[in-house]
C-alpha cells in the first residue's frame, strides 16, 4: 500500500484551506472547510497520480490501494472552527 501525504494549510487572507502535496504532483486545491477540501482532494488525486505517474517514484498500478493522510496546519493566534 502506497502512503501519500497531503498538507492542508489555512490561508487567513483568502479565508480558505489550501491543500498541496509533494507526493501528488500538481495537487493544489482550496475550499472553505476541511470536509470540502477532503472531497476535492479525493476527486482530483487519482487523476493527477495517473497523469503524472512518470513524476512519481513507484507510481503504482491502477487498482492499487493508497493510504492518503491529510495533515492540517493553522496558527493558534488566528484559529477558528472551520
Amino acid at each position: 500500500m502506497k502512503k501519500l501525504l497531503v498538507i492542508a494549510q489555512w490561508d487567513d487572507e483568502a479565508g480558505v484551506w489550501v491543500a498541496t502535496s509533494d507526493d501528488i504532483p500538481g495537487l493544489v486545491t482550496e475550499a472553505t472547510s476541511l470536509d470540502e477540501l477532503l472531497t476535492r482532494v479525493l476527486a482530483v488525486a487519482p487523476e493527477l497520480l495517473e497523469d503524472n505517474a512518470h513524476l512519481v517514484e513507484d507510481g503504482g498500478q491502477p487498482g492499487d490501494l493508497i493510504d492518503l493522510s491529510i495533515q492540517s496546519q493553522f496558527r493558534l493566534d488566528g484559529a477558528r472552527a472551520h
